[in-house]
């Protein structure tokens, strides 16, 4: 497992992008200039500085063999003190293996948000839903189930509208968008990475502009 390198340092706004493999940049022929969140910190230029805490194949269920809670993510994010927290998770919770009980992912998610709320440097979060996936299940490599990716998403909304959390509804804006996808049509190609960039960047200046 990769730790990223966390630039403490950094005197301007920083911003964390906190997933899995959609955030790490999985299926892209140069992750470090192509990911999404490599692109954010082009658009957001010298004054930003953003760090990718995207770890591939992880789920937030608990029961998950990989589970993103049981990283060292809160560690870094306090060593980083982020302005931002960009959050997009729960597409690997879709996966047969990783989904248990709507109860299960609700708890789960809760417990990441909560978490992200109590870092000491008060983040703004920004979060995303989980993207359509096109995934053909039939193929044996694939345990993905789309019914799973369906409730993960309202459970998201529901959240996320609880806990008056700004986000955005990834599922819904990239229905038909398979222009935006990999040949394995779950993961983003670069076009999709910098839509989610272009997005994500749009929802920082909007949030920016309203504290000036």
């Amino acid at each position: 497992m990769r730790i990223p390198y966390v630039n403490v340092n950094f005197g301007g706004i920083k911003v964390a992008c906190v997933g899995d493999s959609l955030t790490y940049g999985t299926t892209l022929l140069n992750r470090k200039v192509e990911s999404y969140p490599a692109r954010l910190a082009k658009l957001l230029g010298k004054d930003f500085d953003v760090l990718n805490l995207g770890f591939a194949g992880y789920a937030l269920n608990r029961h998950s063999a990989k589970c993103y809670l049981n990283l060292p993510v809160l560690d870094l994010l306090e060593q980083y003190s982020p302005n931002y927290v960009i959050m997009l998770l729960g597409t690997n919770d879709a996966r047969q293996k990783n989904f248990t009980t709507e109860v299960d992912f609700v708890n789960a998610y809760k417990t990441i948000l909560n978490n992200l709320i109590n870092i000491k440097s008060k983040p703004q979060i920004i979060a995303m839903t989980s993207p359509m996936a096109f995934v053909d299940t039939n193929k044996a490599e694939y345990d993905f189930s789309h019914e799973n990716l369906t409730k993960i998403v309202q459970i998201q909304r529901s959240v996320l509208s609880e806990y008056k959390i700004p986000y955005i509804d990834l599922y819904n804006i990239t229905q038909g968008k398979t222009s935006l996808y990999s040949d394995d049509m779950l993961h983003f190609n670069s076009k999709g990475a910098k839509f989610l960039a272009f997005k994500t960047f749009t929802a920082i200046k909007e949030l920016e502009s309203k504290e000036i």
